[in-house]
């Protein structure tokens, strides 16, 4: 216990040097230990999603855009397919369909657009208040409800895609009238609408007054007994109400309105081979398997984690020289010190000991200090994306 004693009063009096050579030993311990980490995780939780939708229908162009709109809610990335596409679909007994629209953000949360089938077949639970069930209702998931500080009966309003933009359709004020039973997944973090709300998100449905009413003339482009001509002057509604709800509706053939994706759940791997042939035999439109795309992404992602393996080497080898010189100038610098103990009786092995309990301690504080960067890391990634 003497000799340990002597060998902590040492590091603590040369405390500059000795911290210096804990971070050195902590940055060199936790690069590769983050990374490794980090990968499995990703990789887990990203399959783990992945094989929830074994095939995800949607516009020509990145699957992976395609893949972390539809699955992980990543509003603004994929293209849109017609309505047509999902009802086709959908009348394939061999087949069940999840209608996807997502474009949109409340407050920063993706807006989801789908039908009351996702939440059956998510297991997504309503906790408070009921499901959504008309345009302009919206269910939050527990992590989205939690940080927007809403409950049933708040209103929340969408976020413009171009805020400058005049043409773009204007925010929308939703009725909150449930929240999600957490579930640890991404669904917690987002705001769940059925698919008119998102064609009212679009611009392609809106709310007014009826046009048989409309009397000013400023107003009024044309009036026949069969139609009313409306100028773009009009105001249109901010938000649906039980008293409004008549008063929107949507323009243009609904086998023409978008979804961004949709999920299709094949009965047999033949459907799932006889569906990813015809769909991506057409000009615009492809089908792809997630789990697919995320073993190509993490193909990459790894080639990257050994990049990272490297360097944690080339830092390793380097701090253990630099402990390794630190060392041998202590042991030259501190040769009086030593002759001393050995003079009073001290063993030579009593020595070594005070260098080895040095060196330890340095080594288990670093350890110690990259299990902490380690898991900073590892909270700020899952903060940041979710998915860890």
């Amino acid at each position: 216990m003497g000799v340990l004693h002597l060998a902590l009063r040492h590091l603590f009096y040369h405390t500059g040097r000795s911290l210096i050579l804990i971070a050195c030993v902590g940055v060199a311990l936790a690069l590769p230990v983050a990374s490794r980490v980090l990968v499995a995780r990703f990789n887990a939780a990203l399959h783990e999603r992945a094989a929830t939708a074994p095939v995800v229908v949607g516009a020509k162009g990145s699957r992976f855009d395609l893949v972390f709109s539809s699955l992980y809610f990543r509003p603004g990335q994929a293209g849109t397919i017609p309505m047509s596409v999902y009802e086709r679909l959908a009348d394939d007994p061999e087949l069940e369909t999840l209608p996807m629209h997502v474009r949109f953000t409340a407050r920063g949360a993706p807006v989801v657009a789908t039908d009351i089938g996702y939440l059956q077949r998510r297991g997504l639970r309503v906790a408070d208040g009921r499901a959504f069930a008309a345009m302009g209702e919206a269910v939050l998931g527990a992590g989205a409800a939690r940080k927007l500080k809403l409950a049933p009966g708040d209103t929340l309003s969408s976020d413009q895609l171009q805020a400058y933009d005049l043409t773009s359709p204007a925010s929308i004020r939703m009725r909150v009238v449930g929240v999600l039973a957490p579930t640890g997944t991404i669904d917690d973090g987002a705001v769940f609408v059925d698919l008119e709300t998102a064609w009212l998100l679009e611009g392609i449905a809106h709310g007014h007054q009826d046009a048989a009413t409309v009397e000013r003339p400023d107003l009024l482009i044309g009036k026949t007994d069969d139609y009313v001509a409306l100028s773009g002057a009009v105001v249109t509604e901010q938000d649906v109400t039980g008293g409004n709800a008549r008063d929107f509706h949507i323009h243009g053939d609904r086998a023409d309105l978008p979804l961004t994706a949709v999920l299709v759940y094949p009965a047999s791997e033949k459907a799932s081979t006889i569906l990813r042939t015809a769909i991506n035999a057409t000009p615009s439109a492809q089908a792809v398997e997630p789990t697919r795309v995320i073993d190509e992404l993490m193909a990459f992602v790894v080639r990257v984690r050994m990049v990272f393996d490297g360097l944690a080497v080339v830092l390793g080898v380097s701090t253990l020289a630099l402990i390794g010189l630190i060392s041998a100038l202590s042991y030259r610098v501190r040769e009086d010190e030593i002759r001393t103990l050995t003079e009073i009786g001290c063993a030579r092995w009593s020595v070594a000991r005070l260098f080895g309990y040095e060196l330890g301690a340095i080594l288990v504080l670093g350890a110690l200090l990259a299990a902490g960067l380690a898991w900073g890391v590892f909270a700020a990634v899952r903060m940041m994306t979710g998915l860890v």
